[in-house]
């Protein structure tokens, strides 16, 4: 089970790393990127990424590693030297003042306002800012907010470190740290201000289109912390979309990191993909005698029937129109059979709530049940009944036949 999880993320990862590296999927010849948006949300989920949460960690254990350094500050006072006398600027203060006994004298100070520290107070900076960003666009409910609240108060909790409150300061968003500072820390044997820099170029590795950092950047927010079965259904309407763009030869736009209540999670060409939302064109339909059993005997415990909602649906914008339905199971202990049979009373069911019962057969003929292995064999290809998929067939490319065979047809 571990095998397949690890493959269904890779598989999911892959496809996220092409669109946001190349801006192109499949041999598109127009580019599916906002670059302002999709790096700006790409920022965001740095803010709580795993080379951030490292440090961030690191630093709260070892507070007292931030390393301050003599600085030099020029003073002028009456007859007291706190360090080097200036001579030439003594006898010059004396003389512009008539202070007979003005000393003007470089004073040593420590500061914690040095080139590494630098660095730790801009990443810590940023990344505090990026997450509360990313925490407001967060919907209801969100599988991720948890994970930004945590984050957000680790972050919070490392502003108020005594060493880190002159160099937060001096901080501006649109200034970044110097060359030196850069090289400072990145020579430094300390490990928080390694730390420091693995976010820092993980930051910029994002920022220039880097695979790897990328690759960290996404695995760690984007696909990690959702369950097995979410990731799985992420992965399927990944396949999905990357199918769509090849078989239509037009660019596929993702909208995952930004997705917001009742809109699609990717676009390509006339064709928008729901993840656990309607898409706006479901109507209930007339219930039926054992629902209407169900629901008085739910009544009478003051109890509502449970409302769920299809995993994926695929709408044909220009038609206006549920073009299919897709279920996602992930097994996890029962059987596949079982499984499959409640995607399937599912596919019947969601179906009466997007059409008439005239063009019911089509709608079911043009969904698609995806299981994450063990899928049954369909014995009738002539039948009003929809293809079925596992993690190994979406490997092997049969979503792209699903979508020529079924979809288009």
């Amino acid at each position: 089970m571990e095998g397949i999880g690890r493959a269904i993320s890779d598989f999911a990862a892959g496809i996220f790393l092409r669109h946001f590296r190349s801006g192109t999927l499949l041999g598109a010849d127009r580019p599916s990127l906002d670059l302002a948006r999709d790096l700006e949300l790409l920022r965001a989920h740095w803010a709580i990424s795993a080379p951030v949460r490292e440090f961030v960690q690191y630093l709260l254990a070892h507070r007292h590693e931030a390393q301050a350094l003599l600085q030099f500050q020029r003073r002028t006072d009456d007859a007291v030297a706190r360090g080097r006398i200036d001579a030439r600027a003594s006898v010059i203060a004396r003389r512009v003042s008539g202070h007979p006994s003005l000393i003007v004298s470089e004073e040593p100070v420590r500061s914690f306002n040095t080139g590494p520290n630098q660095v730790v107070a801009w990443v810590v900076h940023m990344a505090a800012t990026h997450a509360e960003r990313l925490f407001a666009m967060q919907p209801k409910n969100s599988a991720y907010a948890s994970l930004i609240e945590a984050a957000m108060a680790e972050i919070s909790a490392v502003k108020r470190l005594d060493a880190l409150r002159e160099p937060l300061k001096h901080v501006t968003a649109g200034r970044r740290p110097g060359p030196n500072a850069v090289r400072d820390a990145a020579r430094s044997r300390r490990l928080i201000y390694r730390y420091a820099i693995a976010a820092y170029t993980t930051l910029t590795g994002v920022e220039a289109g880097d695979e790897a950092a990328l690759s960290r950047v996404l695995r760690s927010t984007l696909i990690g912390p959702l369950e097995e079965w979410r990731r799985f259904e992420l992965a399927v309407a990944a396949g999905l979309g990357e199918a769509l763009s090849a078989e239509l030869g037009l660019p596929l736009r993702l909208s995952v990191l930004d997705a917001r209540p009742g809109q699609p999670v990717l676009r390509c060409g006339r064709y928008s993909v729901f993840w656990q939302s309607g898409g706006g064109l479901y109507v209930p339909p007339a219930l039926e005698p054992s629902e209407l059993r169900l629901e008085a005997v739910l009544a009478a415990y003051g109890m509502a029937a449970a409302a769920d909602r299809p995993d994926l649906v695929i709408v044909d914008d220009e038609a206006g129109s549920v073009a299919a339905i897709v279920e996602v199971k992930y097994l996890a202990g029962d059987t596949a059979n079982a499984r499959f049979r409640e995607a399937a009373g599912q596919i019947v069911r969601y179906g009466r709530g997007y059409c008439g019962e005239a063009e019911l057969p089509s709608l079911i003929r043009r969904s698609l049940i995806a299981l994450s292995r063990e899928v049954p064999s369909l014995i009738d290809d002539t039948a009003d009944a929809p293809r079925a998929v596992d993690f190994g067939g979406i490997l092997d490319g049969r979503l792209n036949s699903w979508v020529r065979e079924r979809l288009f047809a």
